[in-house]
Parts: structure tokens; C-alpha cells; sequence
């Protein structure tokens, strides 16, 4: 009994040790980043979020009914944040990086128990072994580069967090089958726990929808030979195998030849169109994807990625072909099924983001972020396959501490990247030349540091690539103005203006131009544009109360909206001229 005891309390302590050392790994390689401020849309979704400076409307029960599963618990986070920390990004990003961390420790755990179930101890592997590859494979999820884009990028954390919950759910279902016994009740609740947990899982973000094709193939896989379930697969599987085929196959080609099939056409936003980017994910999965975890260089926010037209595409057959391979090797090659589950356990959770579901980019790395656990094991696994003949953990252990620290210093050189909205766009222009958006943000990021005239060149650039873009032309628009080109801006709010006429901010410009210009009809019909568009404006409001009152002799429309501007901002800086105008125009 003192020997199990004493046993059991050195797996303890080993576990323990573990999970700190991930801990401080974690801190280690992501500490550079804690200071980084609010990039890309985080200043939109954050610093501009009026909900988020009224939280209490994220708690309602109307919120919750209707915006629960649409994410609501990534902005009720958010709005967390924000009341502990204001908009300070330190208090962000912590967050962040707390629950990447925790992620990681889960990572262990079910690594740790998925090989002793995979049956690795009878294959010769150690206790050590096992914990050794558990634990390194936890730590290449952790340091990795391509998870900067997860961890740092705040709006990323709908990955970090849902993957909290895809794991916390399915390492509970490991618990569940470790069980030598469990009563119906038990098995009811179970059940019920990881259906909770799945279900505030997808309130962040819907790859957890995958879980339960996770679960049914882990169970599958780690069953052994002799049990019914395989049993059965196996008496059948030429028949399955051709119901999944047919199935699978019709889909596919009514999904590449209706847009509007199962799902309906896909959104103007998504530049590409269903079809297109349906063949484009294979070559994005094995060419883009897979290169990156396994050589993490040159990572991009913004990658440049060829668009795949036709399934007769060397771009679509090849990756297929090599997907297919991989999947077939590790069923027939392997003794144990572990390669193939985690495999699958990459293509699966990828899935949501990389099949019929059409999305603006054709890639981004932050997709990764949870699917890359099943290659990082694998790598491991290999590694540990290779070392094994010299010794139980040491050299293993080396050559992984050596593949660690690699990724880890990688990292904090990509966290450094993210240091400004400068450095980050800079960064993916070089890598990304020819696309448009980091070419706009280039130009946006020189704007918020002084330099105007870097700013100028850079959307004149773009304009030359895309001419119709609102962000383009609204923003070159506001630096001509302040440079005093007025002629210049004009022209541009108004092509702003007829790209997006539902967005008020280019009426209120050509208003504010044609008010200076003294062409009052116009400036008038401009700012009750901007009004219609947007009736919380105090600032169009008090302007047309100017031009109302002073200039087009209409003194009691004038008031009418100075009285406006004056209830939607009380504290503006005219406010007491406003009031004192409005208490002299008072009868008697």
C-alpha cells in the first residue's frame, strides 16, 4: 500500500512540475508582447465599442436570447475586460495569454491520457516516455509561432477561449471511458456536463461543432480489434465506405456547382465565391497550413494565397491526392491508430473554416490554432520513435529541449512584429506585395504616426490596385484636407461617398467642406445626409443648426437641431455658447 501511495504521489508531483514548467514557459516566450496596443480591428470591436463602455446591455436577458450563440460570450469577455482594466491593452492581452496557457496544461493532460489509451505501453513506452512526449507536444502547442496570431491579435481569442472548452469537454469524455463501471445516471450526466460545456464552447466559436466527431472517432479508434463496435465497422466497411463516398461526392459537386445549395449563396464580403474557395482550402491545408507548423517561417497576417478555379487544378488534385495519402498510411503502415486519429484530429477541427463555409480570407493562421495540436504530437511521437533506440527519455528529451527553445525564440521575434500597427503592416507588405489591404494598412499605420506624406503615397499606390475602395479614398480624402488641398478631398469624400452611400462619415466631410466654402444648399443637404444615416451625431447636428440659423435664414430649424446636438452631447465644447443662444432665443 506505502509503495502504490508513494507512487502515486511522485506521478503527482511529477504531473505538478510539469504544469508549472508550462506555465512558465508560456510567460517566457509571450511576456514581449504584454504591452502591444490594440491593432487592426481591436480598435473597432474594442476601444470603439460603445456596448462594451455599457456592459450591463451584455447581460441582459434579451442579449443573451438572441446573441448568445452568435458569439456572445467573446463579447461579454471583452466587456470583462474592459470594466476590470478600461481599455487598457496590458489587461487584454494578459487574458489572452492566461487562457492560451491553460489551454496548453489541458493539452497535456489529454495527450497524456490518449497515449496510454492508444495502448503506447504496450508497445514498449514507458510511463516516463509517455509524460516526456505529452509534455513537449503541450509545449510546441504552447511556443509555437503560428500561435502569435491567436494569442496576440485580442479579437483572436474566440479561438483561445473556445478551444478551452473543446478541451476541458472532451477531456472529460476521456475521464468517462477510463471508468470501469458507470451506472446509467452517471453516463446521463456526463453527457449532459459536455453538452454544457460544448454549448457555451460555441457561443465563442462554432469549431466546437466538431467535438462530437472528435469523440466518436476516439472511441472508435482506441477501441480494441475485438470490440463490437469494430466488430461491425469492419463486416461492413466496403458498404460504408460507399454510402460516406456517394454522399460525400454529391455534396461536394452541388456545392461547387450551386452557390445557393445547403447553405445559401455566400456573402458579397466573400470575395471569392463558395465554389473557388472550396478548391482553394486543399492547397491552403497542405501547401500553406502544414509548411507552417512544420517550418514556421515567414509567417503573415495577411497571406497571399493563388485562388484555385478549376477541380481539374494540379492546385486542388495534388493536395488531395497527398491528404488521402496521409490518411491511408496511417491506417495501414501504423500498428496503432493514434497516428490516424490525430491526423484527423487536424483536418476535423480545420474543417469549419476550410470546407463549404465561404470566408473573406482564403487562410489566416489563427485557424490553426487548436487542429495544430494533432501535428505537434505526431511530431513528437516521431521524434521519441527515432531517440528510442539510444536511451529511455535523455535524448529525447534533448533534441525536443532543442525544438522548444528554436520555436520559443521564433516567437518572441514574431511577437516583436506585432509591437505597431507600423511594424505589423510593414512586415506583411514585404510578404504580401501585390494584395491591397496591407498596402491601405501601411498607409492607415504611417497616418497614426505623424507621417502624412508616407501616408499619401502609400493610399495613392493602392488606388492604383484598387480604385474602388471606400477606406482608400475616405482617408486620402481627410489627408488632403488637412494638408489643405480641398479640391483633392472633395473629390475623394465624394467617390467615398458613392461607393458606400450608406456610411454618414464622407456627407459629413463634403458637408464640412462646402460650409467653408460658404455654399450653404449644399453643405445643408450633405449634413441632413450624414443625419439620416446616423442620428446620434451631435457634431451634424450642431452644424446644421449653424448653417439653419445663421446662413439660410431659417432661425427655428436652426434651434431645433442646435437643441438636438445639445441632448445627444451635453458636454461638448460649444455646448455653453449653444445654451446661451437657445436661452436668448426664448420667448420673452
Amino acid at each position: 500500500m506505502r509503495t502504490e501511495n508513494s507512487k502515486f504521489s511522485q506521478a503527482l508531483l511529477s504531473q505538478l512540475g510539469y504544469c508549472l514548467l508550462i506555465s512558465l514557459l508560456g510567460v517566457l516566450f509571450f511576456s514581449n508582447h504584454l504591452n502591444n496596443p490594440f491593432q487592426f480591428d481591436s480598435v473597432a470591436y474594442i476601444v470603439n465599442n460603445a456596448n462594451l463602455k455599457n456592459p450591463e446591455t451584455l447581460l441582459s436577458f434579451e442579449f443573451w436570447k438572441k446573441e448568445f450563440l452568435a458569439r456572445g460570450l467573446l463579447r461579454i469577455s471583452l466587456a470583462l475586460n474592459a470594466y476590470l482594466d478600461d481599455f487598457r491593452p496590458f489587461g487584454y492581452h494578459i487574458f489572452n495569454l492566461a487562457f492560451h496557457i491553460l489551454n496548453a496544461l489541458l493539452l497535456f493532460f489529454v495527450l497524456e491520457k490518449s497515449l496510454r489509451r492508444f495502448g503506447m505501453e504496450a508497445v514498449g513506452w514507458g510511463s516516463k516516455r509517455i509524460r516526456s512526449v505529452s509534455f513537449f507536444s503541450a509545449v510546441f502547442f504552447l511556443c509555437h509561432p503560428i500561435q502569435t496570431e491567436s494569442v496576440i491579435y485580442i479579437m483572436s481569442r474566440s479561438e483561445v477561449i473556445a478551444s478551452t472548452f473543446y478541451l476541458a469537454g472532451f477531456l472529460l469524455f476521456q475521464q468517462l471511458l477510463e471508468r470501469s463501471s458507470t451506472s446509467h445516471l452517471q453516463y446521463g450526466l456526463y453527457f449532459l456536463s459536455i453538452f454544457l460545456i460544448a454549448l457555451v464552447g460555441f457561443s465563442v466559436k462554432q469549431i466546437v461543432a466538431t467535438l462530437p466527431a472528435i469523440m466518436i472517432l476516439y472511441y472508435l479508434c482506441s477501441c480494441p480489434d475485438h470490440s463490437p463496435a469494430l466488430q461491425f465497422l469492419k463486416k461492413w466497411r466496403w458498404a460504408i465506405t460507399g454510402i460516406i463516398a456517394g454522399v460525400a461526392g454529391f455534396l461536394f459537386y452541388k456545392l461547387l456547382t450551386d452557390e445557393t445549395f445547403l447553405i445559401g449563396p455566400s456573402r458579397p464580403e466573400e470575395m471569392v465565391g463558395r465554389a473557388k474557395y472550396m478548391l482553394s482550402q486543399p492547397s491552403v491545408i497542405v501547401f500553406y497550413y502544414l509548411k507552417m507548423l512544420l517550418f514556421p517561417m515567414n509567417l503573415n497576417i495577411d497571406p497571399d494565397i493563388a485562388v484555385v478555379t478549376s477541380f481539374l487544378s494540379w492546385n486542388f488534385l495534388l493536395p488531395m491526392f497527398c491528404i488521402a495519402f496521409l490518411l491511408l498510411c496511417s491506417l495501414k503502415v501504423f500498428k496503432t491508430r493514434f497516428v490516424f486519429f490525430f491526423l484527423c484530429w487536424f483536418f476535423i477541427i480545420l474543417s469549419p473554416s476550410s470546407s463549404i463555409v465561404t470566408l473573406h480570407d482564403l487562410a489566416a493562421e489563427h485557424r490553426t490554432y487548436l487542429a495544430s495540436a494533432g501535428i505537434f504530437i505526431l511530431f513528437a511521437c516521431g521524434v521519441a520513435k527515432v531517440t528510442c533506440r539510444w536511451g529511455e527519455t535523455r535524448p529525447l528529451n534533448i533534441t525536443l529541449i532543442f525544438c522548444v527553445f528554436a520555436l520559443g525564440i521564433m516567437t518572441m521575434k514574431r511577437n516583436a512584429v506585432w509591437q505597431s500597427e507600423l511594424s505589423l503592416w510593414q512586415d506583411t507588405h514585404q510578404k504580401s506585395p501585390h494584395k491591397l489591404r496591407p498596402l491601405i494598412n501601411l498607409a492607415r499605420a504611417h497616418s497614426l504616426e505623424g507621417n502624412s506624406e508616407k501616408a499619401i503615397q502609400y493610399y495613392q499606390e493602392s488606388l492604383v490596385k484598387g480604385p474602388g475602395v471606400f477606406a482608400t479614398n475616405y482617408n486620402l480624402g481627410a489627408l488632403y484636407l488637412e494638408k489643405g488641398l480641398v479640391t483633392d478631398a472633395l473629390r475623394h469624400f465624394q467617390l467615398a461617398s458613392r461607393i458606400e452611400p450608406e456610411i454618414p462619415e464622407p456627407f459629413a466631410k463634403l458637408g464640412e467642406i462646402y460650409l467653408s466654402q460658404k455654399n450653404f444648399k449644399l453643405a445643408d443637404s450633405y449634413f441632413k445626409r450624414a443625419v439620416e444615416l446616423n442620428p446620434r451625431s451631435s457634431k451634424v447636428f450642431k452644424n446644421l443648426g449653424v448653417v439653419n440659423f445663421y446662413h439660410l435664414n431659417r432661425p427655428g430649424q436652426g434651434l431645433a437641431y442646435f437643441t438636438r446636438s445639445l441632448n445627444l452631447d451635453p458636454g461638448q465644447p460649444e455646448a455653453d455658447k449653444i445654451r446661451e443662444l437657445l436661452a436668448q432665443s426664448k420667448p420673452g
